[in-house]
């Protein structure tokens, strides 16, 4: 009976997730999470909060957007709550530029205690690629705070890190997009591949990301960032679904 009527509330809950009003961002490919990649933010939903804290550097505090309503983060809130009427939506920034993995993992346990979110977002590689950090070292730490993450329950979400023409031009940035996907791989948790889609929105001419005109990078960053945040809802709610 308790069984019955667990998936009787589950069948409201989600039966009621609206159809996800699309920004027009094209994508080489759907971002496909399996369902059962995300126990704790379905568990979440069905009770109507989710926490969910963001790791990263410059791109996650979405300084070039000029406002924090912009941020991949705040999109991404919003576009879940127009998804699932009545989701109440928490969300929690650990954002530090050019914080090596290593770092990142020291302070990991103080925050993932005191936050207890249901979803992790981390897009891990900008600054390793900058330093030019031996990859298996990389990849090693991103397994440890990946562990880390998974030991307090909570669901992870990595992202590849960003691509824009001009940084490829003076930084090997492939080898540590590789490095996310293989680290991601080798635990076992879904990846949004944010540099080629970055590069897919550069090559297309769908987004300037060497905008040099100050209006035109906010533009750009804003655009990018909800791009962001539709591509991560529409994976998110296909998966709890």
């Amino acid at each position: 009976m308790r069984r019955w009527a667990s998936l009787l509330l589950l069948s409201g809950i989600l039966g009621i997730i609206r159809p996800l009003q699309l920004a027009g961002c094209p994508v080489p490919e759907e971002f496909v999470i399996a369902p059962e990649s995300l126990p704790a933010t379905k568990a979440a939903i069905e009770k109507r909060f989710l926490t969910i804290v963001a790791l990263g550097g410059a791109a996650t505090l979405g300084g070039p957007a000029q406002g924090d309503a912009f941020t991949y983060p705040s999109r991404l809130a919003a576009r879940l709550t127009e998804a699932v009427p009545g989701l109440t939506i928490k969300i929690i920034v650990h954002a530090v530029p050019r914080e090596p993995a290593a770092e990142l993992q020291r302070n990991l346990d103080v925050e993932l205690t005191a936050d207890m979110p249901a979803l992790v977002i981390w897009g891990p590689g900008a600054s390793a690629a900058g330093r030019g950090d031996d990859l298996d070292t990389f990849i090693g730490d991103v397994a440890v705070a990946v562990g880390k993450i998974r030991s307090r329950g909570a669901d992870l979400i990595l992202m590849t890190l960003q691509y824009a023409p001009s940084v490829a031009r003076v930084i090997n940035l492939a080898p540590y997009r590789l490095a996310v996907i293989r680290a991601a791989e080798l635990v076992g948790v879904p990846v949004l591949d944010r540099y080629e889609l970055m590069r897919f929105w550069s090559d297309s001419d769908f987004l300037d990301l060497d905008a040099t005109g100050a209006a035109e990078r906010v533009k750009v960053a804003r655009k990018l960032y909800d791009c962001m945040a539709e591509t991560l809802t529409k994976g998110i709610i296909d998966a709890v679904r």
